[in-house]
């Protein structure tokens, strides 16, 4: 496991959750559905406080996991940048790379929490 990962799971040990959705509720982080078609999230800051957006399209689906992961990364790691790295290609790529890192080592321990096994059991079952 990697650097971004292992922040991950020690911000679920801290929380006592691996669940995205509750360890953005612990950490007082607003989730808000909208009308969100591409990306189907995004984090916006207001008042300096966070607030991620999901797609109104992924509410009743399992992928708001991963969408939600994804942007409690970037607010973990990347918190108050959020329109620099927009304007660098480069930086971009780099900031969404390491919010994926972070949103698979936070469901990789979600899976095994929850279900008592890792996440490729999901993806290698017919």
């Amino acid at each position: 496991m990697g650097i971004y990962e292992n922040k991950a799971v020690a911000l679920a040990e801290k929380y006592g959750t691996s669940n995205p959705f509750n360890i953005c509720k612990n950490m007082g982080i607003t989730i808000e559905y909208t009308d969100l078609d591409n990306p189907l999230g995004d984090t916006i800051y207001l008042n300096k406080s966070p607030i991620i957006l999901l797609s109104e399209k992924i509410k009743e689906l399992p992928k708001k996991y991963i969408i939600c992961a994804h942007e409690l990364g970037h607010v973990v790691l990347h918190n108050g940048i959020q329109n620099y790295y927009l304007i660098n290609r480069t930086t971009k790529r780099k900031m969404e790379s390491e919010a994926d890192r972070f949103a698979m080592g936070l469901l990789e321990k979600f899976s095994v929490d929850e279900f008592g096994v890792s996440y490729e059991y999901f993806l290698n079952k017919n």
